[in-house]
């Protein structure tokens, strides 16, 4: 395992492939080459793509729920009607629930993931993370499914994605990291049966990665990745949120080792999921570069699209006055069972900002938020 993340670090050496506008890819197999290189699209003045979180489904029959159907049908509506043409789909973890897969064959991929995005809309690349659940089970098997599936790409448990897109290229990277690796793994469902999931009340945040010599090379590999792009966006996916309202709440490792590194470098912002929410979190910094100058950190949480729930249990633990929005408000004693709206978030991205438009699974939109580019350290 080692290895290959020394083999990762070599392969984030860039190279730019000119893949028009990557309609034509979406078929050939070609998806891969946005990771670890640049994807340019001169003939587009935007990038459109959907950010999800926990889809994992559920381990017994129909191994889907309500909500992660609402969130599939809502997302073909939108690309098909054109309001959002997404070059990709992004995955904040939690990919299969409850215990991940045994191997690459197993039934869970098709059950709990084709079969539910199986419209040609999605046909599209799904950039995948791990999540603690997926780390329950054979998380090697997630990674090797990547050549199995036309649209499924997972080639390590860390990676980077970039895109570039407009003839002044604006270019937006992605630094795909696993916070499981980063901080461990909690202790509220491991190895429990269905029932004990469902009722668990046990929900400890890590504290403690298991090869505290691997966490260490990852980050020192995120701090690289950060630090060396030149990107106009800067997004960094993880599952574990750095902030959050919500039943888990702050993740104090995050919160101790990634945090200074992304304000470090002033990096667009967070995405995560674990959280089964939706949240947009806005913490002003002093600019640790800039003595005097302050800066803004945008933390989104996109948890809510094979379930959802109202929890607010942290509220008290995020820094003030940061919440902007969370969905859903309301209680519902099924959220965990899926029968909920879900929800997800579409993303529209030119050179001026970038547009966070957060919807349910109707299709509803409650909430939108604005980004702009970032300022070069």
């Amino acid at each position: 395992m080692q290895n290959k993340f020394l083999l990762y670090i070599f392969a984030t050496i860039l190279f730019t492939v000119d893949a028009g506008d990557l309609k034509d890819q979406r078929h050939l197999g070609d998806n891969s080459k946005c990771m670890n290189c640049i994807c340019k699209s001169t003939s587009s003045s935007s990038l459109n793509f959907f950010l999800i979180g926990d889809s994992g489904g559920i381990p017994v029959f129909p191994y889907k729920t309500y909500a992660q159907i609402k969130v599939a049908e809502a997302m073909v509506k939108l690309s098909k009607s054109h309001r959002v043409k997404p070059k990709f789909i992004m995955s904040a973890g939690d990919n299969i629930y409850y215990n991940g897969v045994a191997n690459e064959n197993d039934e869970r991929f098709r059950t709990s993931f084709e079969d539910i995005y199986n419209d040609e809309a999605l046909d599209i690349p799904w950039y995948m993370i791990a999540g603690n659940h997926d780390h329950f089970g054979n998380i090697t098997g997630q990674i090797a499914y990547t050549d199995r599936s036309t649209k499924w790409k997972f080639p390590s448990l860390y990676y980077k994605i970039s895109y570039a897109f407009g003839n002044d290229p604006t270019l937006v990277d992605f630094i795909m990291i696993d916070t499981v690796m980063l901080c461990g793994n909690t202790r509220d469902i491991d190895n429990a049966n269905f029932l004990e999931m469902i009722i668990s009340q046990k929900i400890e945040n890590p504290n403690k990665p298991k090869d505290p010599k691997a966490a260490e090379e990852h980050l020192d590999w995120i701090e690289l990745q950060i630090n060396t792009s030149k990107s106009d966006y800067l997004f960094v996916v993880g599952h574990y949120p750095i902030y959050s309202v919500a039943d888990h709440g702050p993740t104090q490792c995050l919160i101790d080792k990634l945090n200074p590194i992304l304000k470090k470098y002033h990096v667009s912002a967070y995405f995560s999921g674990h959280d089964h929410n939706l949240q947009h979190l806005v913490v002003s910094y002093e600019d640790p570069m800039q003595p005097n100058e302050k800066f803004v950190m945008n933390y989104i949480v996109s948890g809510a699209s094979s379930r959802s729930d109202n929890s607010k249990k942290h509220m008290k633990d995020i820094p003030p006055d940061s919440l902007r929005f969370r969905y859903p408000s309301s209680f519902n004693p099924l959220s965990q069972l899926g029968f909920t709206n879900g929800g997800f978030i579409a993303v529209n991205i030119t050179k001026e900002g970038g547009n966070f438009l957060f919807y349910n699974g109707l299709i509803h939109q409650k909430y939108s938020c604005y980004i702009k580019p970032r300022k070069m350290v």
